[in-house]
């Protein structure tokens, strides 16, 4: 077992995934980390996972909303620190450490992130490419609620910290205020989030892989978590069926902007109307800019569509930046990690290695014919 990470927890929602559940499962035996698999499945999926699941892991059975078993996550986390993972994504363990340390030596943090890379399998080959390099950290200058708060409202937009890790207390209290509250729209959370922990706290962004980000998979969306198009931000705030929510998601977001240090209600109030409303109209923009843009829907449809013999010549054929256009772009380890050298990130090409290996297990099996895995 590698060692290093005992103090940290890693909560893991999943619903009836069982082959990405078994890679979790053989994923994490490897450390000492804490894990808990949090299942919203209507029946139970224990009996198709390995009888000799380490004491470190827990799967628990928990058929309600994904929110819910968000909020109450906060039940079975007993360590220092903690962090959410998908069940089909992967955090490095070189990240992990050098997060744990950050949040050590600086007593103002509350949570860490780190740089991205999406994965795939295709055609055999395990290829990544570089995310989220958008992201910035807080000015120098932010140094109270106030100054974050005023860095995450529309147009501004704060680095993601959902897939960080954090202090057990904030993470706690973050998740359980963020999650109580069903909401129609499966994109709400996420944002609610962000600002939620600008109010509670300082979070960094290093410059070390943390975070394996899946293209394996579509998000899922369902009842519990609408992200289809009719669950869409804009579709759930102009429907007037849902006008009771979006005023319960506004006083809320004022409720918690409101629990920052030196923070009036009176601020609390003009700062919830521009996240939510400006958040509303930024997106709407965000839409008209990119239906005047044709290709890139066109090269969307195109990827979902297209047989796997075409993206393969397409690989084989097109330069990059077409192929960037169609997202049909990735490295293999050696150049990805050569991308992240030139830029500063810091990584383990053994923990690459380690995701490849599991990534390309996953897709063999997946591929396999029924009962033949």
């Amino acid at each position: 077992m590698i060692s290093g990470i005992s103090d940290l927890t890693v909560v893991i929602p999943t619903i009836s995934r069982p082959l990405f559940v078994r890679r979790q499962v053989s994923y994490w035996a490897e450390f000492d980390a804490q894990v808990v698999i949090l299942d919203g499945a209507a029946n139970s999926i224990r009996d198709q996972l390995p009888n000799d699941i380490p004491q470190q892991i827990r799967y628990i059975h928990q058929p309600i909303k994904f929110n819910q078993r968000l909020s109450h996550a906060k039940e079975f986390v007993k360590t220092e620190f903690v962090c959410l993972l998908p069940d089909d994504e992967f955090f490095v363990p070189q990240g992990l450490s050098r997060a744990i340390k950050y949040l050590r030596d600086d007593s103002e943090l509350i949570g860490v992130v780190g740089k991205v890379l999406y994965f795939f399998v295709d055609q055999g080959r395990f290829l990544c490419k570089r995310g989220y390099e958008e992201w910035k950290n807080f000015s120098e200058t932010s140094t109270s609620s106030i100054d974050r708060v005023e860095e995450c409202l529309p147009p501004n937009k704060a680095h993601k910290v959902q897939f960080g890790v954090f202090r057990s207390a904030e993470w706690k209290e973050l998740f359980f205020e963020c999650y109580r509250d069903f909401y129609s729209c499966g994109y709400l959370y996420e944002r609610m989030l962000n600002l939620y922990s600008a109010v509670l706290g300082k979070t960094l962004v290093m410059d070390e892989l943390l975070w394996m980000r899946s293209m394996e998979n579509p998000p899922i969306s369902n009842d519990a978590v609408p992200r289809d198009d009719r669950g869409g931000m804009l579709g759930w705030a102009d429907d007037p069926s849902m006008q009771h929510e979006v005023q319960h998601y506004l006083s809320k977001v004022e409720r918690l902007i409101s629990k920052g240090k030196g923070i009036s209600q009176d601020y609390a109030r003009k700062a919830a109307q521009q996240f939510v409303y400006g958040g509303f109209e930024k997106h709407r923009l965000k839409i008209k800019n990119s239906n005047k843009r044709l290709w890139p829907r066109i090269a969307k449809l195109m990827m979902r569509k297209s047989p796997k013999s075409l993206r393969l010549w397409a690989k084989r054929s097109l330069p990059s930046s077409v192929l960037t256009g169609f997202d049909w772009s990735g490295y293999p380890i050696s150049l990805i990690s050569e991308q992240l050298s030139e830029r500063g990130v810091g990584f383990c090409i053994e923990d690459l290695q380690r995701i490849e290996r599991y990534s390309l297990d996953t897709d063999r099996e997946a591929r396999a014919p029924v009962g033949k895995n």
